[in-house]
């Protein structure tokens, strides 16, 4: 009996980053440097900004009596101390504070962060820094907001301060009084020892008269302060950036700029009741040095950045305005400097043209007449609207800040209360009613119907309800977020939605949460406006329980913490720490991780009681960080299984806990007769390697600097010398690179593959080894992860990368592949020991690939790197997108026995003929098949027909690239690979007869009438144009020979990630395996197939076939993927005769269904579905490789042939490219459904009669 290995795939070459120095003779391939699939990671989210800027929003940060054992936070640096500089008028650092923050003849910052801020400080300081007084390159001054005149000991919104004994004060100021009173007013703060209540702020009276004959103390004090100077910018590293050596002080806005969109909207400085609505004062765009053309690739930004992206000082006019001072940040940090402020605030009539604006519309005229210069404030407001919405799938967030006391904001279409406004009809673009959706708002709030376990009957009829100052205000926001939130508010992109999130400033309050924050037009407007709709229902109440299909009545989509009560988008100003802690919260929810489509792993084929792991990866493009997620998987007694959504660890996070010189990471250097392993250190490298990590990236001529071992020390994970900590290197996010083609591979007990006596002792011996999961990254790096924690078990830096790792340490660094493909893991005998080995290419990082011995990874050393073989062994060696194989192959017969070696199987992969600095190169770029053994001794050198073989195909178009793809094997039952095929980039099918071993005549066959080597078949489109084959090819037993399953397609380059210029297509290429041997000539040699779109499917039609070689037969089958973006460029999986595989579709619309997948479930001899249709739309999006799980195996009763029916149920699951969005494939049983968006298709069940030999039986574990 012949047994078929097909290795799971679980990943794809994507991207690469490789030097062309020469013309070629053949073309290469433009391997692309980004993710191509990550292209719609550059659909970046828009935050609009909805201020209501009146006077209240300049109040007190901080209210009641000052605590020394509080920190808080603000403009000064708590933990320093600071005097005033009379000559420039601003406070500056003097010295540390104690740890109590108290200070000897000076002021305490924490003191005077207590005295000082505002609310729309705390914002500003999130957001942007603060507002920069003075901005200069080696220097910055921020000002606290100007207050108006009249909160000069304003009870309710910047109370009159009181500080009572001595002792107090002489540790906070640096006055001696017993007692102190301080106000502020203007950008002014007083001091005084009475209470001088007939005082103002242009008279302020004893408020400056500490001392009366201490004219030190006789001043107004400008709430100025100096920050991020030689004082303190290498200490305070949550406020300072380095900008070439000086340090700015920054916000979530620059440290997100490239990866959301910013725009605000305000008020005018109007106060008149009949003033409508609120205008757009900034435009949403982006702010930083980097912007997306419109195929959303990521291009300079040179004309509307917001700074200097040398220095980090603001530009006054980015827009050009007439105003001559624009932009998000300017307006945010400087609006209120004249110390007026608009009173009247219609807050749901600025939140609605807020998001009249993500609609694409114009203004409300009402809104934008009549505007005057004064009215400007000197800022823009513009009276006209370019859309801000990108594409149907951006993401939409409106951050508003307000206090809860509102007027005359009812001018929203639909209103028909004509209290203090006018009416508004609903309009037809939309049919927005305001009321009807705040009725709604109203009925959850105080109806049990829907699910409210704590309901007010306050809030019924909420659209009828007034509120506000004076009951002037409505409930209309809370309407408006939750239609906005739930429904297709933009009628042209019906997908998009607005996440709303609400800071609330505290007017007069102390931080508390009351019964009348909860009733408040803000928290409404963030419960109902932002909660996390898992069911889909527009029901904040009602949820999906974690078995992720029943309906449970709680709080969790909207709450941000079980029992707070308190919405997760909702913020009180007078919480200053935790308001600034959730904006930072914020945006870790809008900026999340890519995905990659290289696929999971997971920590068996089998699922028990108790559960498994998916290991889902990704990364972060803006710092280029990586992440590996571990998902438990559970099965419950009925054989249903659940992924939970909650990650029990992530291994970023974990290695970025660990100290460098706790890393275990090992490299290898090269000799002049083979290599041998070493370990990751300075003076364990060679001259070659040292010299290597000495160049300067930055230089024009990659000059050395002698930076080399503080370069290794960075790779290790040392941070000290990063920019962040004064240093010159690139910041980090994570230690672990981005992962992007490299899928993760889990390695448990060993495979079961001999009842040999040796084997049986190396399977019990490691039986219970340490679990570890594989997986290269982009940081230079194969890492070895525990499987249960998480930890870091060892590192793999390959020699061939080596050169380019100084790359990794630049400020200026732009993307490029360094351990980018996916590695296999298996067992192999090496000499007579049985081992486990781990191969891996680099695709796009290096042309070569690597061997490990990984039998246990807990010990793993230096004697356990095995070898290297690169181009520089062979000059046919190119870049390995795709896994290799770990093969045995017999190489001769002794004494009528036979003779085994173990090889590492790989296809050459792409641009052989491309000078990656080796100077070895093919110009020819033929496709060729290399098996690299894998008991060649560390000191050998590499010779061809000695310990390594290659088998070059003949070119067939010298016009095109090549290169040759992953191989797949078929074996006999002894696991020896009797035949191999692999596919080409110009379309050839290629046939390896390995039965006598690598040094036969004959391993590349001749085929009937035709005494030239040829391919077994060609793909061709219909018009005769070849189709790639890039995956790795699927072997089934068929009639005595195989039928080898592929699809056709690539997507390494920037254009694969656009329509393609030609159909792709699916095939099945019946091989006889007959004398003389024959090959599949053509199209018209196989059955088609015909797809007809049904819904989201499609129907198959086909005229029936025999299989055979026979003139009227047919020698397999094929069909034409019917979109011409579509392609397969993820692998196969083929189980019980029936071959699943995901499909790739591209597209110019990012988020339409032209980007996405679809998946597959056909029989592998006829090419028929198992259900009528096939080929469903995913719901979630592109899709990795399918994984099979094994839910049970049942064995019967053994007959009396000794043969036992074994019925194995199985589930296939695909996965999103963010390793989430799981999805069973529809067609895996006779009883399974289509899956439609928001729902998940049932899984089917199949089982099969397994006839397996009684040795096998007995001793399967």
């Amino acid at each position: 009996m012949i047994r078929y290995r097909a290795w799971l795939m679980r990943g794809m070459a994507l991207l690469a980053a490789v030097a062309a120095t020469v013309v070629a003779a053949a073309p290469t391939v433009d391997i692309a440097r980004v993710p191509l699939y990550g292209r719609n990671q550059n659909i970046h989210p828009n935050l609009l900004l909805s201020l209501s800027v009146e006077f209240p929003t300049v109040g007190a940060a901080y209210r009641g009596d000052y605590d020394g054992a509080t920190e808080y936070v603000g403009y000064f640096n708590p933990g320093k101390c600071y005097t005033y500089n009379s000559t420039e008028n601003y406070f500056e650092i003097s010295g540390n504070a104690t740890a109590a923050r108290t200070c000897s003849s000076a002021f305490s910052g924490n003191f005077m962060n207590w005295a000082t801020s505002s609310a729309i400080d705390m914002l500003r300081l999130a957001l942007t820094g603060g507002d920069r007084v003075v901005d200069e390159t080696t220097r910055t001054v921020l000002q606290r907001a100007v207050l108006p005149d009249d909160f000069f000991n304003s009870g309710s919104y910047f109370p009159r301060r009181q500080l009572s004994g001595s002792t107090l004060i002489r540790g906070v100021t640096p006055f001696t009084s017993s007692t102190v009173y301080v106000t502020s007013c203007g950008n002014k703060l007083f001091f005084g020892n009475n209470t001088s209540n007939n005082a103002s702020c242009s008279n302020p009276g004893n408020y400056q008269n500490l001392n009366p004959g201490s004219n030190n103390n006789r001043r107004p004090y400008l709430v100025r302060v100096k920050v991020c100077d030689a004082n303190e910018s290498a200490t305070r590293t949550d406020l300072c950036q380095n900008y070439n050596g000086n340090f700015k002080p920054v916000g979530e806005m620059q440290r997100n700029a490239a990866r959301v969109r910013f725009g605000a909207f305000g008020y005018l400085n109007d106060s008149a009741s009949s003033r409508n609505g609120g205008v757009l004062r900034a435009p949403l765009k982006y702010v930083g040095a980097t912007s997306v053309d419109a195929n959303f690739d990521l291009i300079a930004n040179t004309a509307r950045q917001e700074w200097d992206p040398a220095t980090g000082v603001f530009r006054t006019n980015p827009e050009n305005a007439a105003e001559g001072v624009s932009g998000v940040v300017n307006y945010l940090n400087q609006f209120g400097r004249s110390g007026q402020y608009k009173e009247l605030d219609p807050v749901s009539e600025l939140y609605y043209e807020s998001i009249r604006y993500l609609q694409g519309r114009q203004p409300t005229p009402s809104a934008v007449s009549g505007i005057t210069t004064a009215f400007k404030d000197g800022f823009p407001a513009y009276t006209t609207w370019t859309d801000p919405v990108l594409a149907s799938c951006q993401r939409n967030y409106v951050l508003a800040i307000a206090d809860i006391n509102t007027h005359w904001d009812r001018f929203v279409p639909g209103n028909t209360r004509t209290y203090t406004d006018s009416a508004r009809a609903v309009e037809s673009f939309d049919n927005f009613d305001v009321m009807e959706w705040t009725r709604k708002v109203g009925d959850l709030e105080s109806q049990t119907a829907g699910g409210n376990p704590n309901r007010d009957t306050a809030l019924a009829n909420l659209q009828t309800l007034d509120t506000g100052s004076g009951d002037h205000g409505t409930y209309y926001m809370a309407g408006t977020a939750y239609w906005a939130a739930t429904s297709a508010f933009r009628p042209n992109m019906p997908n998009l939605r607005v996440t709303t999130f609400s800071i609330d400033v505290d007017e007069g309050g102390d931080g508390t949460v009351t019964t009348a924050k909860r009733r408040s037009q803000l928290y409404l407007a963030a419960k109902y406006g932002g909660f996390n709709d898992r069911n889909n229902d527009g029901n904040p109440f009602r949820t999906y329980a974690a078995d992720g299909r029943t309906v449970v009545t709680n709080n969790s989509e909207w709450e941000d913490a079980p029992g707070s009560r308190v919405p997760s988008n909702w913020f009180l100003a007078g919480q200053p720490a935790k308001m600034i802690a959730a904006i930072r919260n914020i945006f870790n929810r809008i900026v999340s991780f890519g995905g990659t489509i290289s696929g999971v792993a997971v920590t068996s084929t089998k699922v028990g009681i108790g559960g498994a792991f998916q290991y889902s990866p990704g990364f972060d493009a803006l710092r280029w960080s990586g992440r590996l997620a571990a998902y438990r998987i559970s099965k419950d007694a009925n054989d249903n299984l659940t992924l939970n959504d909650t990650p029990t660890w992530e291994a970023g996070n974990l290695l970025s806990q660990r100290t460098p010189a706790s890393r275990r990471i090992f490299s290898y250097r090269r000799g002049t007769a083979g290599g041998n392993g070493i370990t990751f250190d300075w003076t364990s490298l060679s001259a070659t390697q040292q010299g290597w990590l000495n160049r300067n990236p930055d230089s024009p001529t990659q000059a050395t600097d002698g930076q080399g071992q503080n370069r290794l020390a960075y790779l290790r994970g040392d941070t000290a010398r990063e920019q962040k900590n004064n240093g010159a290197f690139r910041n980090r996010d994570t230690l672990l690179g981005d992962i992007v083609n490299s899928g993760p591979v889990y390695v448990g007990a060993p495979k079961r593959i001999s009842f040999e006596s040796a084997f049986n002792t190396f399977y019990a011996d490691n039986l219970n080894r340490t679990k570890a999961v594989y997986v290269g990254a982009n940081d230079g790096m194969l890492h070895a992860f525990h499987g249960d924690t998480g930890a870091e078990l060892f590192a793999y830096v390959p020699n061939a990368i080596m050169q380019n790792l100084p790359d990794l340490t630049s400020p200026s660094y732009a993307h490029r592949a360094f351990v980018d493909a996916t590695p296999v893991v298996g067992e192999a005998v090496i000499g007579s020991a049985w081992t486990t080995v781990l191969a891996s290419g680099m695709g796009g990082g290096a042309q070569g690939v690597f061997a490990l011995n990984v039998t246990n990874p807990s010990t793993f050393g230096t004697g356990n790197v095995l070898w290297e073989f690169t181009d520089e062994d062979d000059p046919d060696m190119g870049n390995v997108m795709g896994v290799p194989q770990i093969v045995k192959l017999k190489t001769g017969v002794v004494n009528g026995v036979p003779q085994y070696r173990w090889f590492v199987m790989t296809g050459n992969g792409l641009n052989s003929n491309l000078n990656d600095g080796t100077g070895r190169f093919n110009a020819n770029a033929p496709a060729v098949l290399f098996l690299l053994a894998l008991d060649k001794p560390a000191a050998q050198r590499w010779t061809l027909n000695t310990n390594y073989y290659k088998f070059v195909m003949p070119a067939s178009d010298a016009a095109l690239a090549n290169g040759l793809g992953s191989p797949a094997v078929a074996l006999n039952n002894d696991g020896q690979v009797l035949t191999a095929y692999a596919g080409d980039l110009q379309g050839n099918l290629w046939k390896f007869m390995l039965s006598d071993g690598p040094a036969a005549a004959n391993v590349l066959p001749t085929y009937k009438d035709d005494t030239t080597l040829q391919p077994l078949f060609t793909a061709t489109d219909g018009t005769g144009r070849r189709q790639p084959i890039t995956m790795q090819p699927q072997v089934v037993f068929a009639r005595g020979g195989y039928m080898v399953l592929f699809g056709t397609g690539k997507y390494y380059e920037a254009g694969d990630s656009r329509p393609a210029a030609q159909v792709n297509s699916f095939y099945g290429i019946y091989d006889a395996n007959i004398t003389p041997r024959v090959r599949v000539t053509g199209r018209n040699r196989l059955n088609a197939i015909t797809l007809t779109a049904d819904g989201s499917s499609y129907r198959f039609s086909r005229t029936p076939f025999a299989l055979g070689t026979g003139s009227t037969q047919k020698m397999g089958w094929y069909f034409d993927f019917p979109d011409s973006s579509e392609r397969q460029v993820t692998d196969a999986l083929l189980s019980n005769g029936t071959i699943y595989f995901n499909s790739l579709l591209t597209g110019t619309d990012l988020c339409g269904t032209g980007s996405g997948s679809r998946n597959y479930a056909v029989n592998a001899l006829t090419g028929v579905p198992v259900l009528s249709n096939t080929g469903y739309l995913s719901p979630t999006g592109m899709l990795g490789a399918p994984v099979i799980i094994e839910l049970r195996v049942d064995k019967g009763v053994r007959d009396s042939v000794g043969l036992i029916d074994v019925t194995r149920t199985v589930e296939i699951w695909a996965f999103g490219a963010t390793g989430g969005g799981k999805q069973a494939f529809v067609g895996e049983g006779g009883n399974a459904a289509p899956g439609t968006p928001g729902e998940k298709p049932p899984a089917g069940r199949f089982s099969w009669r397994e006839i397996r030999n009684m040795n096998f039986i007995t001793n399967t574990p």
